[in-house]
């Protein structure tokens, strides 16, 4: 017979700095790889355009999406930047200072989980009150860089 408990096990929790600098750094990576994925996968979708992924270091890669060639979107996603190294800068631009960015996301936590925060500097992005996932993270700078070859639709 099985033993009948509550559901309500969830205890508060104080994450140490060792645990969030671990989330950033996996969370970049995560970023990373689904910036690479999503252009690689842009590229055999749409004829005509090619996506271009290069990682220049471990705290930075620049992604750009060429239309027939020419080059009509470029991001560059790094670690760290104006506001410290708890963060994830995103700037326009290939960019190998990190004291300009359009949007940056920092770790945050509460007492349940570990999580990102918009500074919601992104006309795109929404996202300033939203406790963010590694996922969603991705996704909302994925959507700052393609937003504009998506149309006004």
């Amino acid at each position: 017979m099985a033993a009948v408990r509550s559901s309500n096990l969830r205890l508060a929790k104080t994450f140490t700095q060792r645990e969030k600098d671990a989330f950033l750094e996996d969370t970049f990576g995560y970023i990373a790889r689904f910036f690479e994925n999503s252009l690689a996968e842009l590229t055999s979708r749409n004829p005509g355009f090619e996506g271009a992924y290069r990682r220049i270091d471990a705290n930075r890669f620049f992604a750009t999406i060429y239309k027939h060639g020419k080059d009509v979107a470029k991001a560059t996603v790094f670690v760290g930047g104006s506001f410290g190294s708890n963060g994830i800068g995103y700037a326009s631009g290939h960019m190998n200072s990190d004291s300009s960015f359009n949007e940056h996301l920092r770790v945050d936590a509460d007492e349940h989980a570990l999580f990102l925060k918009s500074m919601g500097m992104s006309i795109y992005s929404g996202q300033r009150e939203s406790k963010l996932t590694q996922e969603g993270a991705a996704e909302l700078y994925w959507g700052i860089l393609i937003k504009p070859l998506q149309g006004n639709g």
